[in-house]
Formats: C-alpha cells, structure tokens, sequence
C-alpha cells in the first residue's frame, strides 16, 4: 500500500510558521547566526575566518546567557 506524500515545498521555502507566532529572542538570534553560517564559505571552512559569524555567533551566546540567567533568577 503506497502512502500519500506531503507535495515538495517550493525552492527557497522555510519552515511553516503560524501567523502571528513569534519566536524567542534566543532562537531569533539562532536563527541569524545559522542562515550566516550555513550559506558563507567563511564559516564552513576550517581554515577561514568570518568577522559576520563571529559577531552573530557572539549575538547569539549573549542573549542566550541573558535568558539562562532570567530563568535561574540571577
């Protein structure tokens, strides 16, 4: 029995998010930092450095310890 499958997505397309549902501010500045990292030849080669991932990747840790500390009440 063959099952039906989910059509596939256009090209270019991201993930369904509802309408009107925002994401935190730790996976947005996730979100920044892996779009950067994913698509530039400077942050996927082990030899190469990449001012842009570096701040991102800083953004990302920042806000992420921020919340950390929000949540042990620090």
């Amino acid at each position: 029995m063959d099952e039906g499958r989910d059509p596939t997505p256009p090209a270019g397309s991201g993930p369904a998010v509802a309408a009107g549902v925002r994401l935190s501010a730790v996976q947005e500045a996730y979100s920044r930092y892996t779009e950067h990292a994913t698509k530039c030849w400077g942050c996927r080669a082990i030899d190469e450095r990449c001012d842009t991932g570096e701040r991102l990747h800083r953004a990302y840790r920042k806000v992420d310890e921020k919340a950390r500390q929000q949540l042990m009440g620090e």
